[in-house]
């Protein structure tokens, strides 16, 4: 985990709203990709924050990201 502490938070997209703009991944591109459908996911796949995940949310210009809190 390169001494980076998880973040406390999980995203989910809506693909009923999704653009595929990528705008999420510019901003946490450990926390979400590309589908091979051109769609944005949230698949943590690297170190990210509570913030970048936020943040990535806000800039969504679909607001198809919605950030909860991670049970686990």
């Amino acid at each position: 985990m390169n001494g980076d502490r998880p973040a406390r938070v999980r995203a989910v997209v809506d693909h009923d709203l999704c653009a595929g703009v990528a705008q999420c991944v510019q901003i946490a591109p450990g926390a979400f990709r590309l589908g091979d459908d051109g769609l944005a996911v949230a698949a943590p796949s690297g170190p990210f924050t509570a913030q970048e995940v936020a943040e990535a949310a806000e800039s969504c210009p679909m607001g198809a990201i919605a950030v909860l809190p991670d049970g686990g």
